[in-house]
């Protein structure tokens, strides 16, 4: 059975080309597509698809908020951003929304694909030099209450190291000398232990916690 996806973009030609460009698989297919926030949330209601590309700027109510309600009354799609902006704050935004994904829409089919499918296994996937900058941003902040980050083991802490460095679950194995699923058991046990959304949130807390040193965002 191959997963089912929701495509929403207001503009006909990008959600076309983007229906076009991931068409074909054998292992997920665009189900709906639809123009606006709204609409996807009431097709993800209604059909409750495995996963939900969402632009970020769309009309009666943005991917942002279409993620939060998505996430509400279908708990078992996952959601992934695909846009043109490349801005922190969107990112941020669409971590703490709850989405699975944040990727650019000048990305090739290839990291596209590869990154449907990576959300589609239960990862998370986001921009990667957009992270950076976002580590790099969390930096300047004041550093956070650290009492959360004092429960992890050596091992996890470790493991969160690599996990801010953006490392996946396969290269933090090889790093560390261990197994792809061990590496994440102890990356789900460190996104609960901290309360996090997601590794990448998990990331965030552990530069301002002053676990992990990052250089500072260039002005």
């Amino acid at each position: 059975m191959t997963a089912s996806i929701l495509v929403a973009d207001d503009h006909d030609i990008a959600r076309a080309g983007l229906i076009a460009m991931i068409g074909g698989q054998e292992d997920f297919h665009v189900a709906f597509d639809v123009r606006d926030g709204a609409e996807a949330v009431e097709a993800a209601a209604l059909h409750k698809p495995d996963l939900a590309l969402l632009d970020i700027r769309m009309p009666r109510m943005d991917g942002l908020a279409a993620t939060r309600e998505i996430r509400r009354v279908s708990p078992g799609t996952r959601v992934m951003i695909i846009t043109m902006h490349d801005s922190l704050d969107y990112l941020e935004a669409a971590i703490e929304a709850g989405a699975a994904g944040y990727l650019l829409k000048d990305a090739s089919r290839e990291d596209i694909l590869r990154t449907i499918r990576s959300v589609l296994e239960g990862d998370a996937f986001f921009d990667g030099p957009l992270v950076a900058r976002l580590l790099k941003r969390a930096a300047t902040k004041p550093q956070t209450s650290t009492s959360a980050l004092k429960t992890l083991t050596v091992r996890e802490r470790e493991v969160l190291t690599k996990v801010a460095e953006g490392l996946t679950n396969k290269e933090i194995g090889r790093a560390l000398k261990i197994s792809p699923g061990t590496a994440k058991i102890h990356v789900e046990r460190i996104i609960g232990k901290l309360g996090a959304g997601d590794r990448t949130q998990a990331a965030v807390m552990a530069v301002r916690g002053g676990l992990v040193q990052t250089a500072k965002e260039e002005p």
